[in-house]
C-alpha cells in the first residue's frame, strides 16, 4: 500500500480481490428493440496481437477526480513499481483520501489499466435486442478461471473486443464483453464489481428509468429474458463503471439498488 497526500503524485493502493465463481441462471422480463434469430451470432473481429488496444502511450489513459487532480496510466506503473506490485497480478482499489477513486486491473499486455480502459467500444453486432449480446456471448465464449489460463497471474483481464475474440475467459471477461456491447447499443449498462454468496464476482446492469436488469453475463443458457435486479438479492454490489465514470457503493452491499443515493461517483476516464 502507498500513501501520499494531496500534493503528493502517488496514491494509496488496496488490494481487492476478484475472486470467481460458477453460473447463475437468469429470468425476467424482456428488453431491447429488434428480434432476429436467438442463433444469429455476428462475425468477430479480433484484436491483432493481445494487448493491442492498449498501444497507444499510457498518458493517453487518465482518470479525473472530482477535485480535479488528474492521473494516468504512467503514474499507476510508476506507483505500482516503487511499491514492488508491478508484476503483481491482481486488481488493485486505487485510493485517493482515504477513498477509493478506481480500480485497476492487468490485461493480457501485463501491465496494469484503469477498468474503464477495458471497454473499448467494442459494438460486433448494431441493431439488435438487449438478448442478443447475452446469447452471442454464452455461444462464443467458455468460462475458464484466469490461472488455469494463464499459469502464475492468478487474475488477467481483457478488453470487451478481446473477450469476444478468445475463447475462454472468466466473470469479469465476460461482464465486460456484454457491458460494452450493450452500451453500443445506447443503453445504460454498466459492469459491476463485488460479491455473489460471498465470492468475489463481476455482472452487469442495465438501467432502463425506473427498471434496472441484472445480466448475468457468465450463465451459458441465457433466453430472451432479462431478470430485474429486485429479484437477485444475492448478488452484492462494491463498485460499477461505464466507459466514462466509475462509482462506488457508500451503503451496505445488501442492496438491489443500483441507482440510488448510496452510489457515489468517484471519477471520470478519458482517453487522449
Amino acid at each position: 500500500m502507498i500513501r501520499g497526500g494531496e500534493n503528493s503524485s502517488w496514491l494509496w493502493l488496496l488490494l481487492i480481490g476478484l475472486a470467481m465463481m460458477s453460473l447463475r441462471a437468469c429470468e425476467g422480463s424482456p428488453a431491447g428493440r429488434v428480434s432476429p434469430s436467438p442463433d444469429a451470432v455476428p462475425e468477430f473481429i479480433g484484436p491483432a496481437t493481445p494487448g493491442q488496444d492498449f498501444a497507444a502511450p499510457p498518458e493517453t489513459r487518465a482518470i479525473e477526480l472530482a477535485n480535479g487532480y488528474r492521473v494516468h496510466e504512467g503514474q499507476v506503473a510508476e506507483a505500482l513499481r516503487e511499491a514492488g506490485h508491478a508484476e503483481t497480478w491482481m486488481s488493485f482499489g486505487w485510493t485517493f483520501g482515504d477513498e477509493t477513486v478506481t480500480t485497476v486491473a492487468p490485461g493480457l499486455d501485463r501491465r496494469h489499466h484503469f477498468v474503464n480502459a477495458y471497454l473499448v467500444g467494442y459494438v460486433p453486432f448494431e441493431g439488435v435486442d438487449a438478448w442478443v449480446p447475452l446469447v452471442s456471448l454464452a455461444q462464443r465464449k467458455q468460462y475458464a478461471y484466469d490461472h488455469d489460463q494463464y499459469p502464475g497471474m492468478p487474475e488477467i483481464w481483457q478488453t470487451s473486443r478481446e473477450a469476444f475474440f478468445y475463447p475462454e475467459g472468466d466473470c469479469e471477461d465476460h461482464a465486460i464483453a456484454l457491458a460494452d456491447w450493450l452500451i453500443g447499443l445506447g443503453l445504460d449498462a454498466r459492469v459491476v464489481l463485488g460479491r455473489m454468496k460471498e465470492e468475489g464476482h463481476a455482472w452487469v446492469v442495465v438501467l432502463d428509468g425506473a427498471r434496472t436488469y441484472l445480466l448475468e453475463a457468465t450463465h451459458k443458457r441465457p433466453g430472451r429474458a432479462l431478470p430485474l435486479a429486485s429479484q437477485l438479492p444475492d448478488y452484492r454490489p462494491e463498485a460499477m463503471f461505464n466507459r466514462e465514470s466509475y462509482w462506488v457503493n457508500t451503503g451496505s452491499p445488501l442492496t438491489t439498488d443500483y441507482t440510488g443515493g448510496r452510489w457515489q461517483r468517484r471519477s471520470g476516464f478519458r482517453r487522449d
